[in-house]
Protein backbone atom coordinates (compact mmCIF):
# COMPACT_ATOMS: atom_id res chain seq x y z
CA UNK A 1 0.00 0.00 0.00
CA UNK A 2 1.08 3.19 -1.04
CA UNK A 3 1.08 5.74 1.21
CA UNK A 4 -0.11 9.71 -0.54
CA UNK A 5 2.07 12.34 1.40
CA UNK A 6 1.51 15.19 -0.68
CA UNK A 7 -0.06 18.63 0.48
CA UNK A 8 -3.35 17.34 -1.98
CA UNK A 9 -3.42 13.78 -0.31
CA UNK A 10 -2.97 15.14 2.93
CA UNK A 11 -5.85 17.75 2.48
CA UNK A 12 -8.03 14.99 0.96
CA UNK A 13 -8.00 12.81 3.98
CA UNK A 14 -8.59 15.91 6.12
CA UNK A 15 -11.63 16.55 4.10
CA UNK A 16 -12.82 12.59 4.51
CA UNK A 17 -11.93 12.87 7.97
CA UNK A 18 -13.91 15.97 8.82
CA UNK A 19 -17.04 14.77 7.13
CA UNK A 20 -16.79 11.35 9.15
CA UNK A 21 -16.70 13.64 12.28
CA UNK A 22 -19.49 16.07 10.99
CA UNK A 23 -21.92 12.65 10.16
CA UNK A 24 -21.29 11.32 13.70
CA UNK A 25 -21.71 14.77 15.16
CA UNK A 26 -25.27 15.29 13.03
CA UNK A 27 -26.55 11.95 14.25
CA UNK A 28 -25.81 11.72 17.41
CA UNK A 29 -25.78 15.50 18.96
CA UNK A 30 -28.39 17.18 16.66
CA UNK A 31 -30.63 13.85 16.50
CA UNK A 32 -29.74 13.63 12.82
CA UNK A 33 -31.60 16.87 12.28
CA UNK A 34 -29.94 18.72 9.21
CA UNK A 35 -28.07 21.11 9.11
CA UNK A 36 -29.23 24.66 8.78
CA UNK A 37 -27.08 26.10 5.94
CA UNK A 38 -26.71 29.87 4.65
CA UNK A 39 -24.50 30.36 1.43
CA UNK A 40 -23.06 33.28 0.78
CA UNK A 41 -21.73 33.42 -3.14
CA UNK A 42 -23.91 31.29 -4.80
CA UNK A 43 -21.97 31.11 -8.47
CA UNK A 44 -19.15 29.78 -9.68
CA UNK A 45 -16.86 28.91 -6.62
CA UNK A 46 -20.01 28.80 -4.27
CA UNK A 47 -22.02 26.23 -6.44
CA UNK A 48 -19.92 23.32 -6.35
CA UNK A 49 -19.68 24.45 -2.75
CA UNK A 50 -23.13 24.17 -1.54
CA UNK A 51 -24.74 21.88 -3.77
CA UNK A 52 -22.51 19.03 -2.51
CA UNK A 53 -23.69 19.50 0.93
CA UNK A 54 -27.21 19.78 -0.27
CA UNK A 55 -26.60 16.12 -2.09
CA UNK A 56 -25.50 14.53 1.01
CA UNK A 57 -28.90 14.91 2.68
CA UNK A 58 -27.50 16.37 5.90
CA UNK A 59 -27.84 19.94 5.22
CA UNK A 60 -31.07 22.31 4.94
CA UNK A 61 -30.61 25.92 2.99
CA UNK A 62 -32.12 28.20 4.62
CA UNK A 63 -30.78 31.00 3.27
CA UNK A 64 -28.59 32.50 -0.36
CA UNK A 65 -26.39 35.41 -0.45
CA UNK A 66 -25.25 37.28 -3.58
CA UNK A 67 -24.34 40.66 -4.77
CA UNK A 68 -25.63 39.58 -7.84
CA UNK A 69 -29.13 39.04 -8.34
CA UNK A 70 -29.18 37.55 -11.82
CA UNK A 71 -26.58 35.07 -10.72
CA UNK A 72 -28.57 34.34 -7.76
CA UNK A 73 -31.61 32.83 -10.56
CA UNK A 74 -28.93 31.58 -12.58
CA UNK A 75 -27.93 29.73 -10.21
CA UNK A 76 -31.08 28.79 -9.20
CA UNK A 77 -32.30 27.45 -12.41
CA UNK A 78 -28.61 25.56 -13.04
CA UNK A 79 -29.86 23.83 -9.42
CA UNK A 80 -33.82 22.73 -10.61
CA UNK A 81 -32.43 21.21 -13.83
CA UNK A 82 -29.57 19.39 -11.72
CA UNK A 83 -32.39 17.99 -9.07
CA UNK A 84 -32.42 20.22 -6.63
CA UNK A 85 -35.88 21.04 -7.03
CA UNK A 86 -37.41 24.72 -6.66
CA UNK A 87 -34.80 26.64 -4.05
CA UNK A 88 -36.91 29.76 -4.99
CA UNK A 89 -38.59 30.32 -1.88
CA UNK A 90 -35.54 30.09 0.28
CA UNK A 91 -34.72 33.57 1.87
CA UNK A 92 -32.35 35.52 -0.62
CA UNK A 93 -29.55 38.18 0.41
CA UNK A 94 -27.75 40.80 -1.19
CA UNK A 95 -25.61 42.20 1.84
CA UNK A 96 -24.04 39.45 3.99
CA UNK A 97 -24.26 41.58 7.19
CA UNK A 98 -28.11 41.53 6.53
CA UNK A 99 -28.09 38.04 6.15
CA UNK A 100 -25.89 37.46 9.76
CA UNK A 101 -28.51 39.84 11.26
CA UNK A 102 -30.96 37.60 10.51
CA UNK A 103 -29.47 34.55 11.06
CA UNK A 104 -30.97 33.47 14.49
CA UNK A 105 -34.07 33.75 13.36
CA UNK A 106 -33.19 31.54 10.40
CA UNK A 107 -31.89 29.14 12.49
CA UNK A 108 -28.56 29.48 10.98
CA UNK A 109 -25.88 27.03 12.56
CA UNK A 110 -23.26 26.90 9.33
CA UNK A 111 -22.39 28.52 6.45
CA UNK A 112 -20.33 28.65 3.21
CA UNK A 113 -18.79 31.88 1.92
CA UNK A 114 -17.55 32.19 -1.00
CA UNK A 115 -16.52 35.30 -2.29
CA UNK A 116 -13.81 37.25 -3.85
CA UNK A 117 -11.23 37.90 -1.58
CA UNK A 118 -11.70 41.20 0.06
CA UNK A 119 -15.15 39.58 1.73
CA UNK A 120 -13.51 36.48 2.93
CA UNK A 121 -11.97 37.81 6.28
CA UNK A 122 -14.91 40.35 7.07
CA UNK A 123 -17.55 37.77 6.49
CA UNK A 124 -15.76 34.99 8.33
CA UNK A 125 -15.51 36.57 11.26
CA UNK A 126 -18.16 38.07 11.86
CA UNK A 127 -19.98 34.44 11.61
CA UNK A 128 -17.52 32.77 13.70
CA UNK A 129 -17.94 35.10 16.74
CA UNK A 130 -21.66 34.88 16.12
CA UNK A 131 -20.80 30.96 16.50
CA UNK A 132 -22.03 29.74 12.78
CA UNK A 133 -19.53 27.17 11.78
CA UNK A 134 -17.87 28.21 8.94
CA UNK A 135 -16.20 26.90 5.20
CA UNK A 136 -14.47 29.65 3.63
CA UNK A 137 -12.85 29.13 0.03
CA UNK A 138 -9.25 31.14 0.80
CA UNK A 139 -9.58 31.84 4.33
CA UNK A 140 -6.29 33.36 4.42
CA UNK A 141 -5.70 36.74 3.52
CA UNK A 142 -2.76 38.83 3.20
CA UNK A 143 -4.53 42.27 4.21
CA UNK A 144 -8.09 43.02 5.11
Amino acid sequence: MTINTSRRGFLRGLAGAGLLGASGCCTTCCGGDKIKLAVVGVGGKGYSDWTPMLRTGMAEIVAFCDVDANTYKSCLERAKKEGFGDLSKIPFYTDFRKLLKDAAILGVQAMTISTPDHVHAPCAIKAMKMGIHVYVQKPLVRTL
